[in-house]
């Protein structure tokens, strides 16, 4: 079956400007980079909502459209491993379940965000639970990022490395790494302050860094791939 090159070139743009646009939503309007510390009291929590509130709903609504970026993205990463696969390509299913299933938990806590801020007036502690809920679920819930990584570092691993391929041996022990950086997250739950809170470096700034990266990098081979294979 022949894949349209501009159908996954088109996807890919897709994936990055919705990426671009989530990022300014996050940091620019809803100021979630980084999020309130962990430690503020109620009224604090409050009053950050009601002062940013117009700001922070309107950051919603940019991340209502824009936050399942990695859906576009998963469908072509999928296309290029079942091009390394033979038979049924089952790693290149698991990886575009995974990159979807990955999308609810960078679309659910923009929503969240945008609840707190809805009603400025309500009670401070109301607004104090959904900003926990929200920043949780933004660096804790990892639950299904393994399963569309794992599928990339098995095939780039296991495979000779080929100028046409978007998975070169290097990537995957990248993508390995990024991989174990996402598996710390949970440890937010666990801590209120100092690294490991989910404001702090190991469970906030090293994912969304090295994440970043990724999506940059990996977009950059799936790219490349496509242009050599459009040429051969």
């Amino acid at each position: 079956m022949m894949i349209s090159a501009s159908a996954q070139r088109a996807l890919v743009w897709w994936a990055l400007a919705f990426t671009s646009l989530y990022g300014i939503a996050l940091f620019f309007l809803m100021h979630m980079v980084p999020p309130p510390p962990p430690g503020w009291p109620a009224d604090q929590v409050a009053a950050f909502y009601t002062t940013n509130a117009n700001s922070i709903k309107l950051g919603t609504a940019i991340a209502a459209w824009t936050s399942g970026f990695m859906v576009p993205l998963a469908v072509v990463i999928a296309v290029q491993l079942a091009r390394r696969e033979r038979g049924v390509p089952i790693w290149a299913i698991t990886e575009l379940v995974g990159g979807i299933m990955m999308s609810i938990f960078l679309v659910l806590p923009p929503d969240f965000w945008g609840a707190a801020a809805f009603h400025p007036d309500r009670i401070a502690d109301a607004t104090a639970v959904m900003n926990d809920l929200a920043n949780l679920t933004l660096v804790t819930t990892d639950q299904y990022y393994m399963f569309q990584l794992v599928p990339i570092i098995v095939v780039a691993l296991s495979n000779p490395s080929r100028e046409d391929s978007a998975f070169p041996r290097w990537f995957g022990y990248y993508t390995l790494f990024t991989g174990l950086i996402f598996e710390v997250g949970p440890l937010g739950f666990l801590f209120s302050t100092g690294p490991f809170a989910w404001n702090g470096l190991i469970v906030f700034w090293f994912p969304l860094t090295f994440f970043g990266i990724w999506i940059a990098v990996m977009s950059w081979l799936l790219l490349r791939a496509v242009r050599i294979q459009q040429a051969a």
